[in-house]
């Protein structure tokens, strides 16, 4: 097992990196927000697998939370140091707020036509905080590749775009949605669910399966039904109530159409007043 050495500032990580990282080795990057799960441990272990030395990050960026969310957010660093050591992570890379934004920070990077696609969503200001923290993580570990999982579509093509726009030297690479055995996306706030809400989560997946089964046979004409079908089973769960729901290309964020290469379908719903967000994806036209 690999011992996590754990960095608090960004000169405690570049004196870790000294040494380590030689010319020709390369670094996997996983910038989490911390409260370790399964599906954490899956982008873990695809980096180790592709990189000589494998990075983690736990920080919880208040630039994408409410003051609440902000608050509630769970953290549990004792147990996110033994998980990662776990999982053969070489170094924990775990910085306060004022390490990553100083008294005066002022800088924010914007997407303004995918912003424009998620102004419906209000949430703008969330993606702002994600891309703020994300380019500055990028360029305090400089790796070579960073790993996200699938469960955030927006979030994705969004740090995808900007690498792109800004000719980042490193390599995206998006992982599966791990996923509990009834279908329920691996997140940290299913720990906050009760037993109740916990069995009503599971609506969601199914609702998106659902939908995306009408969407692949029907093509760009069935994304009404799609959007129907996938409205109709959330709403059939009481505990369940629907914040947005959309199928969309993967690429513009737009509302799927005769251009789209491929698409997914998202759900964000409140359950027992926690929000869960999950996708699924598909090809148009494919049965």
């Amino acid at each position: 097992m690999v011992i996590v050495k754990t960095a608090t500032s960004i000169d405690d990580l570049k004196n870790l990196l000294k040494g380590k990282v030689g010319r020709t080795s390369s670094i996997g990057f996983v910038p989490t927000l911390g409260a370790l799960h399964e599906g954490h441990i899956s982008l873990f272990e695809r980096a180790k697998r592709d990189n000589d030395t494998t990075i983690v990050s736990i920080f919880v960026n208040p630039l994408q939370f409410t003051e609440e969310g902000y608050r509630d957010y769970p953290r549990d660093i004792e147990s996110d140091s033994v998980k990662a050591e776990e999982a053969g992570v070489d170094i924990l890379f775990a910085p306060s707020t004022e390490e990553i934004f100083p008294p005066g920070y002022q800088a924010e990077f914007s997407l303004p036509h995918l912003f424009k696609a998620l102004e419906t969503q209000k949430i703008v200001w969330h993606y702002k905080g994600v891309l703020a923290v994300v380019l500055k993580l990028f360029n305090i570990v400089q790796p070579d590749r960073a790993y996200f999982g699938m469960k955030d579509p927006h979030q994705l093509i969004l740090i995808k775009k900007m690498c792109r726009d800004l000719n980042l030297p490193l390599e995206i690479v998006s992982c599966e949605t791990i996923r509990e055995e009834d279908g329920l996306a691996k997140s940290s706030r299913n720990r906050l669910l009760s037993t109740s809400e916990r069995s009503a989560s599971a609506v969601v997946y199914k609702a998106l399966c659902l939908a995306v089964e009408a969407a692949k046979v029907g093509g760009v004409s069935a994304m009404p039904e799609g959007l129907k079908i996938l409205r109709k089973t959330i709403e059939a769960e009481p505990l369940a109530r629907i914040e947005h729901i959309e199928i969309s290309d993967d690429e513009t964020l737009e509302p799927a159409g005769p251009g789209s290469k491929g698409a997914f379908a998202y759900a964000a719903v409140s359950i027992g007043g926690k929000r869960l967000t999950d996708n699924v994806r598909f090809k148009l036209g494919q049965s």
